[in-house]
């Protein structure tokens, strides 16, 4: 009999510990800190879609789209792989030759039709898509505005600074793969429930926190910059990892407003990213040989 009951208590403390096993699991799954620090192991990652959009009043306008593969590790956030394509009206990039302003009109007009032709096909290439590989502080351009000038067996052009490349800029600003970057969003958080956070951070915080936001920047801050508001809606899933981020800023006090709607899938897929072979990368030197010294292709220059 004794050991009837001995056995029934065992039992009994078995079943009791079930739930209470499951109650700290779900306790622990429910820091989403602590859940994105779960994935950050060495070839885990994630792949995510930007939308990015221009409101002016009630008038909402798609400005681009951008697709891309985070490759995580012990640190957060090692390297990543996207492409954007802008999707605004192929007459942006028109660039009209009756208002020539390239040195006096009868002496070089011919060295004036060669900046005209240089400045055509910039604005031509950037309607087409622009990939972006980013990996341990170095980035790797293909396509897009600069892809009209490389060659065609070195087609990367290799930046020494760390950029998101010339439409890549547009994309998100927060990135919530960060564990930093996600503390601070929670910590300034108005709204909290089990899968939906929203509240407002400051361009200033995210370039302390964000390394992400730094290479999307390029350039420092000014003091009224930092003081931009970029307004958020995180979204998580059973897991509590992020599935979906919108942002919402002002660039400029009386401006439109840019928002970017981001979709996360496929956490902790296999992913990885690696910058491309040394033989088909081409400098920003080489690119700036191309050009005359007074032909304006914008930010070819690297201090």
């Amino acid at each position: 009999m004794k050991r009837y009951i001995a056995g029934l208590a065992c039992a009994a403390t078995a079943a009791l510990s079930v739930p209470a096993l499951a109650s700290t699991a779900h306790a622990q799954a429910a820091d989403p800190v602590s859940a994105l620090r779960s994935q950050l192991k060495s070839g885990n990652g994630v792949a995510f879609v930007d939308t990015v959009k221009i409101r002016s009043g009630k008038k909402s306008t798609l400005l681009a789209d951008r697709k891309g593969e985070l490759q995580l590790g012990p640190s957060g956030v090692e390297a990543s792989d996207h492409t954007t394509q802008l999707r605004v009206e192929g007459d942006l990039f028109a660039f009209g030759t009756e208002e020539n302003t390239f040195g006096p009109k009868d002496d070089d007009a011919e060295e004036k039709s060669e900046a005209q032709k240089d400045l055509d096909r910039l604005f031509a290439g950037m309607a087409e898509p622009e990939r972006v590989v980013r990996v341990k502080k170095k980035a790797y351009i293909w396509g897009g505005a600069f892809g009209q000038f490389l060659p065609a067996d070195r087609p990367w052009l290799a930046y020494p600074k760390d950029t998101f490349g010339l439409t890549g800029s547009l994309g998100q600003f927060v990135n919530p793969a960060e564990p930093a970057t996600l503390k601070a969003l929670l910590a300034r958080a108005t709204v909290k429930r089990p899968t939906a956070y929203s509240g407002k951070i400051t361009f200033g915080e995210l370039n302390k926190v964000s390394p992400w936001f730094r290479a999307r920047q390029e350039i420092p801050l000014s003091k009224q910059q930092a003081k931009l508001t970029v307004s958020w809606r995180l979204f998580l899933n059973a897991d509590r990892l992020p599935v979906r981020l919108t942002t919402s800023s002002l660039d400029f006090t009386d401006g439109p407003t840019t928002t970017i709607d981001t979709r996360y899938s496929g956490w902790g897929s296999k992913v990885t990213i690696e910058a491309p072979p040394a033989d088909q990368i081409s400098t920003v030197k080489e690119l700036n040989e191309r050009f005359a010294a007074d032909t304006p292709i914008p930010l070819l220059t690297v201090k």
